[in-house]
């Protein structure tokens, strides 16, 4: 319980900082566009799915435990979570790998080596627990909603709320993602800048 605690703790400074480094650069990315704008949507993507595994689990817990999901469904839910999840996190991880190697290759400092390297890692992971996890998931998945075309009121019943609590919980994500890009955005003195028209963009 406690390293699960941890991860959850984990993942939700590591979303909140994704959120405040895209906010600090929000008002930029949309001046310049391009490379810039889709690494900002990138990072934003990471934290909005960051957020939504910890509401996942949160909430799931609580729906069991207060008898309004049955226990046998919490696995269908956050596999449906994870399917919904794992091609964004992939795509965008996969741009934020490329990123980190040219800063990498424009500044040759252990620093952006390590941030190089573990981006690559994380990205390499997460790609094989995909290839691995993937079908299983997706079976789960369709056993478990299943109950939408049977006749089993109860089934169909128990699969209305495991849809109904993983729309609430990806809203909640996103929603926690904006709010935090939008208290922090045009907070860097050059989104300021951008922000009044006032910084020539022309070295872009």
């Amino acid at each position: 319980m406690l390293m699960l605690f941890l991860v959850l703790g984990l993942n939700l400074v590591i979303s909140f900082l994704n959120a405040r480094n895209v906010g600090r650069i929000w008002a930029e990315s949309k001046a310049v566009g391009g490379w810039v704008r889709l690494l900002a949507w990138c990072g934003a993507i990471q934290s909005a799915a960051g957020f939504t595994f910890v509401y996942a689990v949160v909430v799931g817990y609580i729906a069991v435990s207060t008898g309004y999901l049955p226990a046998a469904m919490l696995g269908v839910m956050m596999n449906l979570i994870y399917i919904m999840l794992i091609v964004p996190l992939i795509g965008s991880g996969i741009f934020i790998t490329i990123q980190s190697w040219i800063a990498f290759a424009r500044d040759k400092s252990l620093s952006n080596l390590g941030v190089a390297g573990w981006n690559t890692f994380a990205q390499a992971y997460n790609t094989y627990n995909a290839i691995q996890s993937f079908g299983p998931a997706l079976d789960s998945v369709q056993q478990g909603l299943g109950g939408l075309f049977s006749d089993d009121g109860d089934s169909d019943n128990s699969t209305a709320r495991v849809i109904l609590l993983v729309a609430i919980v990806l809203l909640a994500g996103v929603l926690t993602t904006s709010v935090i890009v939008r208290r922090y955005e045009a907070s860097l003195p050059v989104s300021e800048e951008i922000r009044r028209g006032t910084r020539d963009l022309e070295y872009r």
